[in-house]
């Protein structure tokens, strides 16, 4: 077999395993233990179901109690439950990790006074202008002067320069001045931050992540026992939630290890972290330099040390407050990023910025934390829509927002309807109390199949964008948190990446830390986004980038550097003219193909694609993100100086592979620009090689169109008349008019379940091909959740499919397959006899949101949960549990007959 291996070509190894991916590429779950309180039954039914479905294994996950009753955390009970569910879970194949303690972030009771998380605060009063001695105030306990300042000014017109006050016996000694003075007290103030959603017996201070002490405590009293409990032999990886410490921007030992990396005193400067008119940005940045390198050395390198001395992996989403940035990754082993936005620069996007600068070839990220909320309202395309926009992002590992553990109620439960269960306060519930879940495994293989592809080679980027954190960081006081990552998103902006991203071009961050290692040579085009304090090495690594032939572009023309650029949007037109692009995007003429010279991207807004190169294969994976169906031309291997003429042949081929069923549907030659036309949230994977041996794989290759909706000349269509409809309740079916929508029958407004609809076909006895179309997906704007309550913005599908939300087609009695997303349809050619009739059946599942709507057992649970524990979370709007929601067959289905 071996043997057999090494003799196929690149392609073909590629595409072997396209077919039968590696498992440890399946998506995985969060898997939220509520209280903690779990019922062993309850752990085996979910493993079970996972298992069953194609999920891969589990982020185990230990969050706030949802009931008057709960198991402690770290009780021998519950960590005997983690064992359990270990062993359940290594047995059957599943990954198995951990979150390394309660909610987040990293704390609890073992973490007291002197290794919980600080803040500076600032004390201003004016004082009189006679010299005077004044007690040093405390004015909250646990509070730690730092130092006092005074200058000319008052309150309302603070002063531009302060000199640090001398202190003697715990009084400020205030010399005599000649007018209106302030007095600055720097006091060291715990944040007063407590774990969010923490279980029982979880509460306590988050820690400080700038103090070792603090970390090793942590490590004592949490990491060991679980680990232990879990079996270290059982875990892939441990794992950090982000750092969402607010306003941590202090630690004792701050002022000693800043003049030790920085080489000046800190104290005499302090005051000048109070300043907003970038003044003190020099200091500014060097302090909270200071605070990124005491995360990296004191947190993350020191759980990172632990977890590799007991053969463990460390994941971390390394982004939030204390602030870290791009490289701060590199003190772990797995990355993660979470949100959307392929266009913008997301978490995702930093993560994977870090993965391509660190050699990491696996990024993995939260997907879904707040899909189509709340609960139970996600459909598959959803899911697999915010999917696609993770991909890419540079994302190929999906950690799925998530399973709750909790009882399933039999159909006797009060009120002779039963309840649903628990539910996370935010995100989809992906288990399999969804009512199309019969369908969950046909979308977890194709994710599978996806991630599993998107990791092999390397992600090939043209664009790299420089993270500016000196000067960033001097907009933290006016901001009022100091997060480099979302201060870095507001900087930057969003027109720079979406330019290159809508072109065809891909794009990575880089911080002052990556030059070190990083090949002048890496990105042809380095854009500085209104950089200034740009430290020397830096500089000259800019300038190794220009001898070694690429281009530096000063946007905003404040770095001195490159060449200056104030329209982001022009950026992918100066990549340099003899690079070659895998791919440049130009948007569809009005005769529905790109022409040759045109400007890439010119109006696109939707179509993304990341290409990967495999050796001599290119893989791109192009999708549509918007609601619309786009038409774009795809210019590969392109140079923005010439362009190939459209009858010009190629030695390279392109492929056209199913993620969902591994079949290779196209085979042909690389043309100038090939036109590709994707429904909305459609994507297609291309593979692009020189191998001609491959035209004899796909039926009709070379010269069949990449295009899955154009059609050949000897088509025509064909309407199904005369449909018959019996929902699982009822024993006979009833003639229904297509569109037939659920929630216009009173009877049926609130049924979340399945519904068969049947027909009889006619099979033309012309027909070679015979494809079953359900209709298009309509753009459709969906109540906006966010506004209506929601915490975050709610990824969605803002279409009405034809069904609502899944399909299973059945012929004859046999299982045909699913449909769930774009384009609705489905290849029945060997399904069929031309000349005879054939019974049709659409069995349609909608979701489960409707029971949602009408449960009472979660108000209940929540209710019973803040009178116990008080409130600590809040639960989704449920108001919106039925909002937009479309059930049934909402379009009217046709055979495409060639």
């Amino acid at each position: 077999m071996e043997t057999e291996t090494r003799m196929m070509t690149e392609v073909q190894q590629l595409h072997a395993g396209f077919l039968a991916p590696d498992p440890a590429a399946r998506p995985m779950m969060r898997w939220w233990w509520f209280g903690p309180d779990v019922v062993r039954e309850d752990l085996l039914r979910d493993l079970d179901e996972m298992d069953a479905a194609g999920i891969g294994g589990v982020e185990c996950s230990f969050v706030y109690p949802m009931g008057s009753e709960s198991d402690s955390f770290g009780s021998p009970s519950f960590l005997e439950d983690v064992g359990f569910a270990a062993g359940v879970a290594v047995d059957r194949g599943l990954r198995f990790d951990v979150t390394l303690g309660s909610g987040w972030p990293y704390g609890g009771p073992h973490i007291d006074e002197t290794t919980a998380s600080r803040r500076l605060h600032w004390e201003r009063e004016e004082v009189l202008m006679a010299a005077q001695r004044l007690p040093i105030p405390q004015t909250w306990p646990s509070d730690e002067f730092i130092a006092g300042y005074i200058g000319e000014g008052t309150r309302w017109e603070p002063p531009t320069s302060c000199v640090q006050l001398e202190v003697e016996d715990g009084e400020l000694i205030i010399p005599a001045g000649h007018g209106p003075r302030v007095i600055l007290l720097a006091i060291s103030r715990l944040s007063g931050q407590t774990l969010k959603r923490a279980s029982k017996g979880a509460e306590g201070w988050v820690l400080d992540h700038m103090n070792p002490a603090a970390a090793q405590s942590h490590i004592d009293a949490v990491a060991e026992p679980l680990v232990a409990a879990a079996g270290v032999d059982r875990i892939t990886t441990v794992f950090c939630d982000s750092l969402e410490v607010f306003n941590a921007d202090y630690s004792a030992s701050v002022p000693a290890e800043f003049a030790a990396r920085r080489g000046y005193d800190p104290l005499p400067k302090l005051w000048q972290l109070t300043l907003t008119d970038g003044t003190g940005a020099a200091f500014q940045a060097d302090y909270h330099r200071t605070l990124t390198e005491l995360v990296e050395t004191n947190f993350i390198q020191v759980i990172g040390d632990w977890a590799r001395a007991k053969g463990l992996k460390f994941r971390i989403q390394c982004y939030g407050q204390p602030p870290v940035t791009i490289s701060s990754y590199r003190h772990a082993d797995a990355f993660e990023g979470e949100g959307w936005g392929w266009d913008v620069i997301t978490a995702c996007r930093w993560a994977s910025s870090a993965g391509q600068l660190y050699g990491k070839d696996v990024i993995s990220s939260e997907t879904w934390t707040w899909n189509h909320s709340p609960s139970f309202r996600s459909t598959p395309l959803d899911l697999l829509g915010e999917a696609h926009d993770h991909l890419l992002m540079g994302i190929n590992q999906f950690v799925g927002h998530g399973w709750p553990t909790s009882p399933r109620p039999e159909p006797e439960a009060p009120g002779g309807v039963a309840e649903l269960g628990r539910v996370f306060y935010a995100s989809a519930a992906l288990d399999g109390r969804n009512a199309w879940w019969e369908a969950a495994p046909e979308l977890w293989r194709t994710l599978h199949r996806l991630s599993w592809l998107m990791r092999q080679g390397r992600r090939l980027s043209q664009v790299g964008i420089y993270l500016p954190a000196r000067d960033i960081s001097a907009g933290f006081a006016a901001a009022g948190r100091v997060d480099l990552y979302k201060e870095c998103r507001l900087h930057i902006g969003d027109a720079l990446p979406h330019a290159i991203r809508t072109a065809g071009l891909d794009f990575d961050l880089f911080d002052d830390d990556a030059v070190a290692l990083l090949d002048p040579a890496t990105f042809p085009l380095v854009v500085l986004p209104r950089a200034s304090d740009v430290p020397a090495a830096t500089r000259a690594w800019l300038r190794r980038v220009e001898q070694a032939g690429g281009v530096v572009l000063d946007l905003g023309g404040t770095a001195g550097l490159g060449t200056v650029v104030t329209d982001p949007a022009v950026v992918p037109e100066l990549l340099p003219s003899s690079v070659e692009a895998p791919v440049l995007i130009h948007s569809g003429a009005a005769t529905g193909a790109a022409q040759p010279g045109s400007t890439p991207s010119d109006d696109n807004q939707t179509v993304a694609v990341t290409t990967r190169a495999y050796g001599g294969v290119r893989i791109h994976f192009i999708a549509n993100t918007g609601q619309e169906t786009a038409e774009v031309g795809l210019q590969l291997r392109a140079r923005l100086d010439q362009v190939r003429g459209s009858e010009d042949e190629s030695e390279q081929f392109l492929e056209r592979w199913d993620p969902t069923t591994g079949e290779v549907s196209a085979v042909r030659r690389v043309r100038g620009i090939d036109r590709l036309t994707l429904q909305a949230y459609e994507a297609a994977v291309l593979i692009e090689h020189g191998d001609r041996t491959r035209l004899t794989v796909a039926p009709g290759a070379d010269g069949q169109t990449l295009d899955a909706a154009e059609q050949d000349a000897a088509e025509r269509t064909l309407s199904i008349g005369d449909w018959l409809v019996r929902f699982d309740d009822q024993t006979q079916s009833q003639a229904i008019e297509l569109p037939h929508r659920w929630e216009q029958d009173p009877a049926r407004r609130l049924y979340s379940g399945t519904a068969t609809y049947s027909a009889e076909l006619q099979i033309p006895s012309t027909a070679r091909r015979v494809t079953l179309d359900l209709g298009p997906a309509l753009a459709h704007e969906l109540e906006d959740p966010e506004g209506a309550g929601l915490m975050e913005a709610s990824f969605s599908a803002k279409v009405l499919p034809p069904v609502g939300a899944v399909a299973k087609v059945v012929l004859d009695g046999v299982d045909q397959g699913f449909l769930w997303k774009t384009p609705y349809s489905l290849d029945l050619t060997h399904g069929v006899t031309p000349g005879q009739n054939h019974q049709l059946q659409l069995i349609v599942s909608n979701v489960t949101s409707h029971r949602l709507a009408t449960d009472t057992g979660i108000p209940r649970l929540v209710a019973e949960s803040q009178e116990s524990f008080g409130a600590r979370f809040g639960i989704q709007t449920l108001d919106l549990a039925l909002a937009d929601v479309a059930s049934g067959l909402l379009g009217k289905p046709a055979l495409r007959i060639t």
